[in-house]
């Protein structure tokens, strides 16, 4: 063997033993006792962080502690001097003093909370630290030694908008014989929202324009008792799309249990509606903390109404309406209001939404001999709306050389795609330019008949129309063309699959694919109709010439007659 290979083999091998024993070091100290932190609430969303400090080192006994110093995780003199400014602990000169306090107080949790908030100021770097993921419910952390140990949380990611809260701080004694399990207190409530028809309660439906819709938003009183918080925010949010407008100007119906709460006692209202006209509505619950003493776990119903309106969106978005909930989500923050303000620590329950949807139908006038010649200027009547109203949808195109861009076929019917060499023959004017403007009203209902006309575009929707049985009538024909009296009768079907709406119509009895329904409606120009002087008046002339010609006849007859006499 050569020595450069017996050095080779010298240094792997110191290798291979350093590494060895650095194994062994790792396996052969572990932390001889571990923290078992147990998440309390499954509506707890966030990730926790904990931090493990030891406040007391000590021998335990069976849950009792002796040979008890100041533990390594906090500044026992600073600690001691914060404690003197609790009023509990301000006879206290020495660590002795502080626990007879605590073995006095035992379950009070107050005199225990004070205890931890005020160590919590002084801790030192010398901790244990572990993690709960979101999806996790536990989580383990060794220390080295037996003793009185405290647990901070705190969740990642940011104060604002968690969906979770951090436990108030955790205290508990570390012993030999029994592993120590702590379960977290973090306050979690949740929010539910519905559309309550009659005795059911749904995330979606389908309405008319002008519906009552009923919405109820419910939670729960959170339990507080124990929860470490100076004060507790409890704030209800809901925001209507435009589509929707809030019934009337009073508060919601607010119930805790069988009461009905008191505005500006119990809770403040603020209804607020923006430029684009969603309306946002905010419930304060007032003094929150002290309900929660007594009222924990009884239901919270909220309740309003909101009906349907003009910019009702007839597509498969529907008109949404979402709610969430924010509340205090940091028992060791000084909250100083019902309403967290900056700098606040909230969490955010996930949105809730509902939907509501509604359908439309478009009338296409037309020429009957020629069914691609749309025609302006006829009028509608719609009867048989649920709500007694109706969103009209016209196209109006105006001539606007300098700002428009649509071009007018000979059918009459606009195209924002200008005229060339091949298809210029299909365009009444290939210099004319029109713009488009979008007429869109609501109607109400006269003795339960709505009449509108139909655009320039020679159309007309009927739309916000929800489930039932309409009739559409001509009221007024185009100019040179006759009326077409003749009831069509639309009945709308809806269903639901995976929450979405399946709408289903029929024509006059015949179904129509499940859609929007557009069909049309034919007229006969003046000109197509028998006309005075054509056959039926020849035949009159023909007539009276025979008759004219037989009285002749018969007059020469009767002389000859009388001159042979």
């Amino acid at each position: 063997m050569t020595k450069t290979m017996r050095k080779f083999i010298s240094v792997f091998l110191s290798v291979v033993m350093v590494l060895a024993l650095g194994i062994t070091v790792m396996a052969a100290d572990p932390d001889p006792y571990t923290i078992t932190i147990n998440k309390a609430s499954a509506n707890d969303k966030s990730a926790h962080s904990y931090e493990v400090y030891q406040i007391f080192d000590a021998k335990v006994d069976n849950d009792k502690l002796y040979d008890i110093t100041w533990g390594s995780g906090v500044d026992g003199d600073a600690a001691l001097t914060e404690l003197k400014s609790v009023t509990e602990f301000s006879s206290c000169t020495t660590l002795k003093d502080v626990l007879d306090i605590l073995e006095e107080a035992e379950d009070n949790s107050s005199v225990v909370d004070a205890f931890a908030t005020a160590v919590s100021k002084h801790l030192t770097s010398t901790k244990k630290e572990g993690a709960m993921a979101a999806t996790e419910t536990t989580a383990n952390i060794g220390v080295e030694k037996t003793g009185y140990y405290l647990v901070k949380d705190t969740i990642t990611g940011g104060a604002n908008g968690q969906e979770g809260a951090v436990s108030k701080f955790m205290l508990d004694v570390v012993k030999t014989t029994t592993a120590v399990t702590v379960n977290t207190k973090e306050v979690v409530p949740e929010l539910d929202k519905k559309i309550v028809t009659g005795s059911t309660r749904d995330v979606k439906n389908q309405a008319s324009v002008g519906d009552a819709i009923t919405f109820e938003l419910t939670s729960e009183v959170p339990d507080l008792r124990q929860s470490g918080y100076n004060k507790y925010c409890f704030v209800m949010n809901d925001t209507l799309s435009s589509g929707l407008t809030y019934l009337g100007n009073d508060a919601p119906t607010v119930k805790i249990g069988s009461t009905t709460l008191t505005e500006n006692t119990d809770f403040t209202f603020e209804k607020t509606t923006a430029t684009d006209g969603t309306t946002t509505l905010k419930i304060v619950f007032k003094d929150m903390l002290t309900k929660a003493q007594t009222l924990y776990g009884q239901q919270i119903v909220v309740t309003y109404q909101a009906t349907l309106n003009e910019n009702a969106d007839v597509t498969d978005a529907g008109n949404p309406n979402t709610a969430n909930l924010i509340y205090s989500n940091d028992p060791s923050h000084n909250y100083t209001s019902d309403e967290p303000g900056n700098g606040d620590p909230a969490g955010k329950t996930p949105d809730k939404e509902t939907i509501t949807y509604t359908t439309g139908v478009s009338v296409i006038k037309v020429d009957e001999n020629d069914q691609t010649m749309r025609l302006p200027g006829a009028e509608f009547k719609i009867e048989g709306t649920s709500a007694g109203q109706v969103i009209s949808k016209t196209n109006e195109y105006t001539l606007d050389n300098t700002n428009g861009t649509y071009y007018k076929l000979k059918t009459g019917e606009y195209t924002d795609v200008a005229p060339n060499a091949t298809t210029e023959d299909n365009y009444a004017s290939q210099t004319d330019k029109y713009k488009l403007v979008e007429n869109t009203e609501l109607l109400e209902a006269t003795e339960s008949i709505i009449k509108s006309a139909v655009g320039t575009d020679g159309e007309l929707t009927f739309n916000g129309l929800g489930a039932g049985t309409y009739t559409i009538t001509e009221t007024k024909a185009p100019d040179g063309y006759v009326l077409d009296p003749t009831p069509r009768t639309v009945e709308i079907t809806c269903t639901f699959e995976n929450d979405k709406p399946v709408w289903s119509y029929k024509l006059d009895s015949n179904a129509a694919v499940p859609n929007q329904l557009q069909f049309k409606v034919t007229n006969k120009k003046t000109s197509d109709l028998p006309k005075t002087g054509g056959i039926g008046t020849t035949i009159f002339y023909v007539g009276g010439a025979v008759l004219v010609l037989g009285g002749v006849v018969l007059l020469v007859l009767k002389k000859r007659s009388s001159e042979k006499e």
